[in-house]
């Protein structure tokens, strides 16, 4: 945590990049340019422009900043504007401990702020780039992720084959794993952070769903998510029926004949006990990750299997 001030008061990491302030003899003179009555109306605009989820990773950035430049003695009075000089050793300074790309969201986080409260950034763009190049390329391997290979059609096939049928549960995670992969969305658009997060203005439901034929006769399945965070006035996706028992079709079919979620419910919702719950982001990641591996455990097995002299 950063050291006690009344510019930085103690708050939830989400509203650390509207309630943390500047030094006032910065805002000394952004409020001779911005009439005092409408600073406040300034910020209140571009805080509309970001999502929760979005200011919570920028107030994680500016507590790290913070913390760094507490460490160093840095007066708050230096700190805004920051200087290539202060942005240099705050890359340094996590150079090495840090993966590159999380250096960098970390420095755009407190140009984030900076624009907040309408302060100038003005670095020496070249060099700080060609720090968090390498940056990138000082990453410890503990925190490099894996590339790892694509889901594909075939896997799909195969997941399907370890799901129960008629199981409320698989059969909403089936759907929802078809869902995504032939409607190229994401998976948060379609899921829950935590089964008593559902609001209709931000997640799809079954009424939102609808069938569609264009001039050339060809069917699609269409879904309007309301609100997605690129898309915060919302999208449509789609996807057309396909061959082999990854069919989305027949899957969504099944699926709102078992568990026939709530017309104005979460469209994943599946039979629990004597109700309904939603098919939460972690529940799908969870049962998702212990199918693949349990396809690679097997893939593995199968491989020893046909290398052993008969």
């Amino acid at each position: 945590m950063p050291k006690p001030s009344d510019l930085c008061p103690l708050c939830p990491a989400k509203d650390h990049i509207a309630r943390w302030l500047p030094h006032q003899n910065a805002l000394a003179e952004i409020h001779m340019q911005i009439l005092a009555d409408m600073h406040d109306q300034v910020q209140s605009v571009i805080l509309q422009g970001w999502a929760k989820s979005t200011k919570l990773a920028y107030g994680t950035g500016l507590l790290v900043y913070h913390v760094f430049c507490d460490s160093r003695d840095i007066p708050e009075t230096d700190r805004t504007p920051t200087s290539s000089a202060l942005i240099s050793m705050f890359v340094s300074a996590l150079a090495g401990s840090y993966a590159g790309q999380t250096i960098q969201g970390y420095v755009y986080r407190v140009h984030a702020w900076h624009t907040l409260n309408s302060l100038p950034w003005s670095l020496h763009e070249c060099q700080i780039n060609t720090m968090l190049k390498g940056a990138v390329k000082l990453a410890p391997p503990s925190v490099k992720q894996i590339l790892r290979e694509p889901i594909t059609k075939e896997m799909i096939e195969v997941i399907r084959t370890c799901l129960q049928k008629g199981d409320p549960l698989d059969t909403a995670f089936f759907t929802c794993l078809t869902m995504v992969f032939y409607s190229t969305a994401c998976i948060g658009e379609f899921t829950l952070k935590k089964l008593n997060a559902f609001n209709p203005q931000l997640h799809i439901m079954p009424a939102q769903v609808c069938n569609n034929t264009d001039h050339n006769g060809f069917h699609t399945k269409v879904f309007a998510l309301p609100s997605t965070k690129a898309n915060p006035k919302g999208k449509e996706v789609n996807w057309a029926k396909q061959n082999g028992t990854s069919d989305p079709s027949e899957a969504f079919e099944q699926h709102m004949q078992l568990n026939n979620p709530p017309i104005t419910g979460p469209l994943f919702a599946y039979k629990h006990r004597a109700a309904h719950r939603p098919l939460t982001r972690q529940a799908f990641i969870s049962r998702l990750k212990r199918l693949l591996k349990w396809q690679v455990s097997s893939q593995y097995t199968a491989m020893a299997s046909e290398s052993e002299p008969h």
